[in-house]
């Protein structure tokens, strides 16, 4: 009999906190209505709650304006941040928007509320410390969508876990030479713009004034216990979100990557337990070149309108040798491709990664002598499998003895290598994989003074070209030092990725452009090797045009070295077999995101 009394009293109330969810659902619905999308309806019941949760929150704040103003803001913000990738024509699914939408809401409730209760300790220096612990919590949640949405601004792109994973896998210098490369100003106005959007996040929360209100402590703690409970589980299940999104697919990687290594024992362990693995051919000495950050589209033997490549474009004349004219590369920065290239992983196979045997792992227990000659810098195995892969070759040289400092710069130029070559017996069997600084940005740090040759394009354009046609150069030390051992047998060049010079876009994946990915792959068979296996060179010839991913590199290698047992041999993706298959249409890049143009 009081409950109609108590509801008449406050039919006000009643009236506005059923408003608020309608209201709150309605939008929610309206966002999930507007973004095409698949996917079915989702998100109905954290909708409703979601809405609960903030009728509670409103009415513990008096339905204040200003506490309105600043839920729409904060929540404005999250939302917006998860529409970016259609702004770069990207597809976005609708849960994805909703949980923006859901995030945002929860989080700020959650820190409003906890600021609520902060606020009635009696004690005013321990209340100071929790308002200013709030007021940094909510900005660094706050801090995540901004950052998206700068990263947009100067950039035009989205935000990605690629781009994150360089953070760990570059060092402080290559991140500098990458900033000088780019627009100062703009970077300098947005991180300034984000700063004092955080400040004045923080200046909100302060302004915000508690209201008095007319229920016991009891009332009001159990209010404020529902809406942390309800806020916090939103806050919990809503993993579609961009930003939390990027972050687990960061701590996966790098999971992976750590991963691989632990299991190195375990992957050399299955390796000598592995029945007919062995050199079916005569062997001899084979060479793996992996080139740095070198697009074929500025290669003179790929038709640039610049004679970048004066060797390479020569000897692809003669008969031992073969150009490749669809190549292309897994991805666009040097650790998840050589990742793929050089172990039993690729984008077409469901493998584990820390589970995939290495090229170099494969050529030693079956009986080569392994080499890892390198001039880039000596990575710690911790944040990336390449120099994991490295390690296991027997004999390795790395000549950039800056590991560890800040300095991009290598100790030498990379004709340093040609010096670096093993002296081999004529009885010996190896694989010498050799990892060139390249290309890599800075590229005039790439070449000597002389090395100067083009004018006239852009300056970044002329220095790229001029580190183009001195690694042609090195290329040409490399082989012709090689090419006299009487085992010498075969010379593979292949680019990690390409490079976007014309945008000034380097190989940022997250401003992918077809020429990125674009990259070379040529072969020189040595005369023996041409008649120990005739046919094989004569497939290789007739794939000359075929289109490849670099992933697919430890297949033909593997084949090459005339290893008999390789686990994880698939003839479909070996471009030395007759039954190679793979088609402009299957092939992909960026880890499978990407379709080859």
């Amino acid at each position: 009999m009081q409950i109609l009394p108590y509801m008449q009293r406050h039919r006000q109330m009643i009236c506005r906190s059923v408003l608020c969810i309608i209201l709150f659902m309605l939008i929610g619905i309206l966002i999930q209505w507007c973004i095409p999308s698949s996917s079915s309806f989702a998100f109905k019941g954290r909708l409703f709650y979601s809405g609960f949760a903030l009728a509670l929150s409103l009415f513990l704040w008096n339905y204040s304006r200003f506490y309105i103003g600043a839920f729409c803001l904060y929540t404005v913000i999250f939302l917006s941040s998860s529409l970016i990738p259609m702004l770069a024509g990207q597809h976005v699914e609708r849960v994805e928007v909703t949980a923006a939408y859901l995030i945002g809401a929860a989080l700020f409730l959650f820190f409003t509320d906890l600021l609520y209760i902060s606020r009635h300790i009696r004690k005013k220096s321990v209340c100071h410390v929790l308002d200013g612990f709030l007021y940094v919590c909510l900005g660094v949640a706050l801090l995540f969508p901004l950052l998206v949405w700068g990263y947009y601004a100067v950039s035009g792109h989205v935000l990605s876990a690629t781009i994150v994973l360089t953070l760990f896998q570059t060092n402080g210098s290559e991140s500098l030479a990458y900033l000088k490369s780019q627009n100062l100003f703009m970077w300098g106005g947005t991180f300034a713009a984000l700063f004092f959007i955080l400040i004045g996040s923080g200046c909100v929360l302060h302004r915000l004034k508690t209201p008095s209100c007319g229920y016991s402590k009891r009332i009001i703690y159990i209010l404020s216990v529902l809406i942390l409970a309800i806020s916090g589980h939103t806050v919990v299940k809503a993993t579609d979100y961009l930003p939390v999104r990027i972050a687990t697919e960061t701590k996966d990687a790098l999971h992976q990557y750590k991963e691989y290594g632990k299991a190195k024992a375990q992957r050399e362990g299955r390796l000598q337990q592995l029945q007919g693995l062995k050199i079916t051919s005569d062997g001899g000495i084979f060479v793996l070149v992996i080139g740095e950050s070198e697009t074929r589209d500025h290669m003179g033997a790929y038709g640039y309108d610049r004679d970048t490549t004066p060797w390479m474009s020569e000897e692809a004349q003669k008969p031992e040798a073969i150009l490749f004219r669809n190549a292309y590369s897994n991805h666009t920065h040097t650790v998840p491709v050589l990742t793929y290239a050089l172990s039993e992983k690729n984008q077409y196979n469901d493998v584990p990664l820390e589970k995939a045997y290495s090229l170099i792992e494969i050529a030693k227990a079956a009986g080569y002598d392994t080499f890892w000659l390198s001039n880039q810098r000596k990575y710690g195995a911790w944040d990336t499998p390449v120099a994991e892969i490295a390690s296991t070759a027997v004999h390795q040289v790395w000549l950039n003895e800056r590991t560890g400092t800040h300095d991009i710069r290598s100790d030498y130029y990379d004709d340093a290598l040609v010096q670096a070559l093993p002296v081999l017996t004529n009885e010996k069997n190896a694989l010498i994989v050799i990892h060139l600084m390249g290309c890599h940005g800075s590229y005039a740090d790439r070449y000597p003074e002389e090395w100067k040759h083009y004018s006239g394009k852009s300056d970044v354009i002329d220095k790229y070209d001029n580190a183009i046609r001195y690694n042609d150069y090195v290329l040409q030390q490399l082989y012709e030092a090689l090419k006299e051992n009487p085992r010498f047998k075969g010379f593979v060049y292949f680019s990690d990725h390409g490079e976007d010079v014309e945008h000034n876009y380097g190989h940022e994946a997250s401003k992918f452009t077809a020429t990125m990915s674009h990259i070379p792959l040529f072969m020189v068979v040595s005369p023996s090797f041409q008649a120990e296996r005739p046919q094989t060179v004569e497939t290789l010839r007739s794939h000359r045009d075929s289109y490849w991913t670099n992933d697919l590199i430890y297949n033909v290698m593997t084949d090459l070295l005339g290893i008999d047992g390789v686990p994880g041999t698939d003839l479909d993706w070996d471009l030395a077999s007759t039954q190679y298959s793979m088609t402009k249409d299957t092939l992909r890049t960026l880890h499978g995101k990407q379709t080859i143009q």
